[in-house]
């Protein structure tokens, strides 16, 4: 018996370690995967989520709306990053002047995330409530969103 427990022992770590570099893999499999494309992304949740075509589709169609929309949200934000670089750059830093631009800043970009709720409402609704529960719980993870629907950001964007 003595005989056996170091050869025991061994394959449980052996078997340990596999599944451990498998599970590596897998990992930087799917990260590579979800890199690729914006569809890549969304084609990554509807397999999670066991979604039908029509619900694929309409998460597609949820990405879509959201990209069509986001270069006037950047457009908006453009003039008001101007002003508070600079307000940065003066040798007196106005911090009420700073305050204000982001006021009016939010106040333009909130039609846009309130059309984007409305969306993912939409979308939500077509799903069943194990996917719906699901996706939320998957929304909840930071970043979720952003590398669903924008992909991760580049050094050119901000």
């Amino acid at each position: 018996m003595k005989n056996r427990l170091p050869w025991f022992l061994f394959a449980v770590s052996l078997t340990a370690n596999v599944f451990f570099a498998a599970g590596v893999g897998y990992t930087v499999y799917q990260d590579r995967r979800a890199a690729d494309s914006p569809e890549a992304r969304v084609d990554m949740v509807a397999e999670r989520l066991g979604l039908d075509e029509a619900q694929h589709e309409a998460l597609s169609l949820l990405r879509e709306r959201s990209a069509m929309r986001r270069p006037g949200l950047r457009q908006a934000d453009a003039p008001v990053r101007a002003a508070v670089l600079k307000q940065v750059a003066q040798p007196q830093f106005d911090r009420d002047l700073v305050m204000s631009l982001l006021v009016e800043r939010d106040e333009e970009r909130r039609p846009y995330f309130a059309e984007y709720a409305e969306d993912l409402h939409g979308f939500l609704i077509t799903l069943t409530p194990e996917q719906r529960e699901k996706f939320l719980d998957m929304a909840r993870e930071p970043g979720f969103l952003r590398r669903v629907y924008r992909g991760k950001r580049k050094a050119s964007q901000n």
